[in-house]
């Protein structure tokens, strides 16, 4: 600027004077003012957000190795479980034994059959599963057998497989210790017990990685299908499962299109027998004129008459047809007695000797054996018998029969019952069903051969197979063999 233009601009003469410089510097200084704030602010959010950014990245870091560490954990985890399933597979063989039976050498051979029915059964298993497996030479086999043990002795011995219910219990014992991971469980009585036991076993082992294989033994009962049904479309389940076949399977077994199998060696491939039928022979109708008088003349209108289909006499009435007359007991008279000997210096009475009652058993038409009625015990003998069983239980052998011939028993010998309790006791035991049922001859057998109900239905009742029976006592048959007509003229 000129000297001119100053001083022009100092008198005043310059449109601009100092105060709107000034007005325009305040405005350029808050403009800064306010950029270098906006910097600053923008500046600290930036750092507050990277400081996050670096905390994120952090716990990203940790988070990250500790998942991988998490990870090689679970890697190592799995890598045991799979050398422990490697180390340690096992077929698993699971069997109904109400249902599927062992031959009846195996179980008529007692204690020696319970060991090679074992043996039996892991070479049939074995053999089985190396079939379908070709790494299955190491894996260990596991059976488990659930039956009602005293239900299934009664039974086998009801039909002559085994020759007392105990028979069963040595049997059982001997195959468990046999080999160290079969076992047969008594499950006791009861329709369901043993299919609860095993519908479990098979859905805790169906998914258990070391279990390669299941034998299941059921196929006579459709009460197992619902469990098997859900599996019928899962190769790889279905593949895992044989059906174990003794008697023919349910039809719908076939249906699952399940692998079968037969160990025709162990187990029965036939249902057991039912209680024979009890076809009556015809009674004599005529009877020598010479038989004794103890026994009775069976007249031609008082024998039934019954269809016989070229079937053998019963033993009771083959002895009735062939039955001659034993020879009369020699009176004790003054003469008998001077012939044998000097007498005895006791007093000797000469009234006749009062015969002791002759024991004997009662049989109908059928030659079935029926249970003689008992007296009814009162309420306080039936109580105080009840409160000793509580303690202890009594030997029924003993208190029954007068003797015991158990080594060892278990149960009580003493005090000796009272008649009433005796009469309790007996009440009791007949309340249980004989082995041989109907087909008995012990005089002195204790338990019951018939049902003492006239109408009953119970499916659970020890004489369900006897409830056809004719109760109508025919025969009586006496401890020494002999037999009477009962009725007749």
């Amino acid at each position: 600027m000129n000297t001119t233009a100053m001083v022009g601009t100092m008198n005043g003469d310059d449109p601009y004077s100092y105060q709107a410089q000034l007005e325009s510097f305040r405005r350029s200084d808050q403009a800064r003012e306010t950029l270098v704030y906006e910097i600053l602010r923008q500046y600290e959010e930036l750092k507050l957000a990277y400081q996050e950014k670096c905390n994120d990245f952090e716990n990203e870091k940790q988070a990250r190795r500790f998942w991988q560490n998490e990870c090689n954990a679970s890697k190592n985890e799995l890598a045991a479980v799979r050398q422990t399933m490697d180390g340690s597979p096992f077929v698993l063989a699971l069997i109904d034994g109400d249902g599927v039976i062992f031959q009846d050498m195996l179980l008529n051979a007692g204690r020696d059959g319970g060991s090679d029915a074992a043996h039996r059964l892991q070479k049939e298993i074995r053999a089985h599963i190396l079939k379908q497996y070709e790494n299955a030479g190491h894996w260990s086999i596991m059976v488990q057998i659930y039956a009602n043990l005293e239900g299934l002795a009664w039974k086998l011995a009801s039909v002559g497989i085994i020759k007392s219910p105990q028979d069963l219990q040595e049997f059982a014992r001997s195959f468990s210790l046999n080999q160290p991971l079969f076992s047969f469980i008594d499950v006791g009585s009861g329709k369901e017990r043993a299919d609860h036991k095993i519908k479990e076993m098979l859905r805790l082992f169906i998914s258990n990685h070391s279990c390669k294989h299941i034998i299941f033994g059921g196929c006579h009962d459709n009460g197992y299908l619902p469990n098997l049904d859900p599996w019928k479309h899962d190769s790889k389940i279905s593949s895992r499962i044989t059906l174990l076949e003794s008697t023919p399977a349910q039809l719908g077994f076939t249906n699952l299109n399940f692998n079968t199998v037969r160990f025709d060696s162990v187990f029965r491939s036939d249902p057991l027998p039912e209680k024979p039928t009890m076809i009556p022979s015809i009674l004599p109708t005529m009877m020598s004129s010479t038989t004794s008088p103890s026994f009775s003349t069976v007249s031609p209108k008082q024998t039934p008459v019954y269809a016989t289909a070229n079937l053998a006499p019963r033993p009771a009435l083959q002895a009735l047809a062939g039955l001659k007359s034993p020879t009369p007991p020699v009176e004790s008279t003054w003469a008998t007695v001077g012939k044998a000997g000097a007498v005895d210096k006791k007093n000797i009475s000469i009234a006749p000797a009062k015969a002791a009652p002759r024991k004997y058993i009662l049989l109908n038409a059928y030659d079935q054996r029926l249970d003689q009625p008992l007296a009814k015990a009162d309420r306080v003998s039936v109580d105080n018998l009840h409160q000793r069983i509580q303690k202890q239980k009594v030997c029924n052998d003993f208190h029954l029969t007068g003797k015991c011939d158990t080594a060892y028993c278990p149960y009580s010998h003493g005090p000796k019952l009272t008649a009433m309790e005796t009469l309790a006791l007996r009440h009791k035991a007949r309340g249980r069903s004989c082995p041989k049922w109907s087909d008995c001859r012990d005089i002195d057998c204790y338990y019951g051969h018939c049902c003492p109900n006239d109408d009953c239905h119970y499916q659970e009742c020890y004489f369900k197979d006897l409830h056809n029976i004719d109760k109508t006592p025919k025969i009586k048959m006496f401890e020494d063999g002999s037999l009477e007509i009962i009725g007749a003229a």
